[in-house]
């Protein structure tokens, strides 16, 4: 808590500091200069604005004094302007105001008094002498105007008028004396009450305000309804009479009387300056300061810079927008405190660097000392100097310096061994943004330094769940569990991922919470491949295990039932006394010896299939005429079982270029097995069909089904199918792999199909174009032997 209120309150003190020195300069005034200048600029930015029409000026002109004579003039020149406005009631002003001085009598005070009672609307005006005693108007002429008002200003150091006293002793300035006088007479306008000063806010160049030369208006050369319900300003405007600079008129200065248009432009479109007070500019300095310390600090320099240029030059924008709203706000207050708070900042950020990296090369120097091989002063190694004092950074930058050297040699070292490691290295702060990745790792995840190591792991390699879990164990310090990964991606690759804490900051928040974590990855891929090797050994040991065991078994068992039978009969023949019986019982060993030989001939058939001995003689076969004797011998047999036996060959078949014991074989077989697993009434059916490419001879029977779970394993050694032999006629497993393996030297292809109460097998044999190499190399030495 402590090391957080610290920190916080040093992001302040920036911001405060500079806070406190504009507040100490804004109660001097010395930021007046200032501001009145931007308060001009203010001005030529936002432009000029047209005058109200309400107003309008007869200018006492250099062409007017030509005309009329050195000026001051006699009263009878005011009489006839009066005279001339007041003509006609219909098109004479709502007021005049007359920004002169008569505070001396003239024998035509009487007439122009009387000029004045006739118009009944004119405003005189009315000042202090350089001693401050009034300058009133003489008692006739006051006494018969409507109203007066002083002409009183204030000018600023830099020449010009930004403010005027609305009152001055209960009398009002001379445009709100006009402004109340053309409320009373014409339309209603909203009036201050109240003594405060009025900011002006200049319309414009004073040569766009509607106005008319004195001479021309005696004359007559101005049409009166130019005058009619307005307020009708007399004042000088003659070169070298009371000068007075605007923000528009500077160089050459206008005279005074447009200070007063100004003052009844304001009043008239109740546009007048609103000014920030000063309260409120202090408690902009309160809240901007420190607000705008905490914004800047802890930030990159140029981003420092960027956001106060962006809020010097947002804060310029919205000043001169509220400006053309009417408000005058502080401008270079805030503009100076921001350019000041970022400096302020910039040097504060630069001490605090300065402190903590001389804590840092403290701490390392502690550490990593004896590491060191480099000789150093003795000033240097000995005890450390105040890290502000010329020797201190002296010493500091020599330990650092040491130090680089020392981290160089190491990390050269650890890069070279991380390069030519096969182990994939690559370590990431907690954020997930990667720092380090040696060649390996960076060739298995296509990472790269900077990035975000969830992009590569998730999901690919482990999932959203797992790596989150995984963090959380690795901020307590606390290793992954080994994994084995398959990168489909990688080739069908194999992958060793796990990931350990790291810890490498001098000054962890937590001893017990780790700072970054190291991914190490190693490709397993010929580990597994042995690994599958040997399983796949295993299982062939086992397979080829298992068909001794079913060899043994079966043979065992079906050389010993013929032997059983054969011992039986020759007992049963010792004791014979009749040619029947001894007949019967010599037929019993014929059959059990053929059996015998049957199963003994299967085995060294199959054996030598596998070991490739056997030896084929393609021939020309016709199957129309070949076919149906080996069928005959099964009729008898089918008829003995209640069984259909049928055969479907097609008409003009061609020959069928084979080796003909090896097809009599399949035949023999195919018929024989299904045979014995037809129920009675059951039909068998032998047929063939030619395609483009094959013969097909296809042994279908009726009445029994192989389960599909089965039917990959019926062509294997020695397999039977379990309940698929409820009429007890047995059988070695071994014709489906004779079979099977007759098909393949032959060049064929065998399959078998089985449902909705029939078993169908089909061997495909090819025609004489598509005959295996074997068959071919056979013909060709039988053709060359002839």
């Amino acid at each position: 808590m402590h090391w957080r209120f610290s920190r916080a309150a040093w992001r302040l003190l920036p911001g405060s500091l500079t806070a406190f020195v504009f507040a100490a300069l804004l109660s001097l005034g010395a930021l007046q200069p200032l501001e009145q200048l931007a308060y001009s600029i203010l001005f030529q930015l936002r432009g000029g604005r047209a005058w109200d029409d309400r107003l309008v000026l007869i200018a006492i002109d250099d062409a007017s004094i030509k005309q009329l004579g050195r000026f001051p003039w006699s009263r009878q020149q005011y009489v006839k302007l009066l005279n001339t406005l007041s003509a006609k009631e219909a098109t004479a002003p709502s007021v005049v105001v007359i920004d002169l001085i008569w505070s001396e009598s003239s024998p035509d005070d009487a007439k122009l008094a009387q000029a004045i009672s006739r118009s009944s609307r004119v405003v005189l005006a009315q000042a202090r002498d350089s001693t401050g005693l009034p300058l009133l108007p003489v008692p006739a002429l006051q006494n018969a105007a409507i109203a007066t008002g002083h002409i009183l200003s204030r000018t600023d150091a830099d020449g010009l008028t930004r403010v005027i006293n609305l009152f001055d002793n209960n009398i009002p300035t001379l445009g709100l004396a006009a402004t109340q006088a053309y409320t009373l007479v014409q339309a209603s306008v909203p009036l201050p009450t109240t003594p405060q000063p009025l900011w002006i806010n200049w319309a414009g160049r004073a040569q766009s305000l509607q106005q008319y030369s004195f001479n021309d208006v005696i004359q007559g050369r101005v049409p009166a309804q130019a005058f009619q319900r307005k307020i009708v300003l007399v004042g000088l405007t003659a070169v070298g009479f009371d000068p007075l600079s605007t923000p528009f008129d500077r160089n050459p200065p206008v005279t005074g009387v447009y200070l007063n248009a100004a003052v009844v432009n304001n009043l008239l479109q109740q546009n007048a300056l609103q000014p920030v007070s000063f309260t409120w500019s202090l408690l902009i300095l309160c809240l901007a300061g420190p607000g705008l310390s905490l914004l800047l600090s802890d930030r990159r320099e140029s981003s420092q810079i960027l956001i106060s240029l962006g809020l010097s030059f947002s804060w310029g924008v919205a000043s001169l927008w509220l400006f053309h709203l009417g408000y005058w706000v502080p401008v270079v207050l805030p503009l100076g405190l921001c350019s000041l708070t970022t400096l302020a900042i910039s040097f504060n950020d630069r001490l605090r660097l300065a402190t903590r990296l001389q804590l840092q090369v403290q701490q390392l120097w502690q550490r990593h000392r004896a590491d060191l091989v480099t000789h150093l002063p003795d000033a240097i190694e000995g005890k450390d100097a105040h890290p502000y004092q010329k020797a201190g950074l002296l010493q500091s930058v020599t330990r650092m310096t040491a130090l680089a050297e020392l981290f160089a040699r190491s990390q050269s070292t650890q890069a070279a061994i991380a390069r030519n490691l096969s182990i994939g290295l690559l370590a990431a702060d907690f954020d997930g943004v990667i720092w380090f990745c040696n060649p390996a790792a960076a060739d298995w995840l296509q990472a790269e330094v900077g990035s975000q190591l969830s992009e590569y792991l998730v999901p690919n390699w482990i999932s959203e769940d797992q790596w989150q879990a995984d963090l959380q164990r690795l901020k307590q310090q606390t290793a992954t569990k080994v994994r084995e990964v398959r990168e489909c991606q990688q080739d069908d690759r194999w992958f060793e991922l796990q990931l350990e804490p790291l810890v490498y900051q001098l000054q962890s928040p937590s001893p017990d919470r780790a700072d970054g974590f190291l991914v190490v990855i190693e490709d397993i891929t010929p580990r597994k491949q042995v690994e599958a090797t040997l399983y796949q050994q295993v299982a062939e040991l086992q397979r080829v295990g298992q068909l001794k065991d079913d060899f043994l078994s079966t043979v065992s068992h079906e050389l010993r039932s013929p032997m059983t039978n054969i011992k039986m009969a020759i007992e049963m023949l010792k004791i014979s006394r009749s040619k029947e019986a001894t007949d019967r019982y010599l037929q019993i060993l014929q059959n059990e010896c053929a059996r015998e030989t049957d199963l003994i001939n299967d085995l060294l058939d199959l054996q030598r299939l596998e070991a490739g001995a056997q030896t084929y003689t393609p021939e020309a076969i016709d199957l129309s005429d070949w076919l149906p004797p080996i069928l005959q011998s099964f009729s008898q047999r089918a008829e003995t079982q209640q069984q259909s036996l049928q055969m479907d060959l097609p008409p003009q078949l061609p020959a069928l270029i084979s080796d003909q014991p090896s097809l009599e074989r399949i035949v023999v077989e195919l018929v024989n097995n299904a045979c014995k697993y037809t129920p009675p009434d059951g039909a068998i059916k032998v047929s063939v069909n030619l395609t483009a490419q094959y013969f097909e001879l296809s042994v279908d029977n009726s009445g029994a089904e192989i389960p599909a779970a089965e039917l990959p394993r019926i062509f294997e050694k020695f397999y039977r199918v379990p309940q698929a032999d409820p009429w007890k006629r047995g059988g070695t497993g071994l014709g489906l792999a004779l079979v099977s393996k007759l098909v393949d030297c032959l060049g064929g292809k065998i399959s078998v199909n089985s449902g909705s109460g029939h078993t169908t097998f089909t061997v495909q044999l090819p025609t004489v174009d598509e005959q295996p190499a074997t068959t071919q190399r056979a013909t060709d030495a039988e053709t060359s032997s002839h």
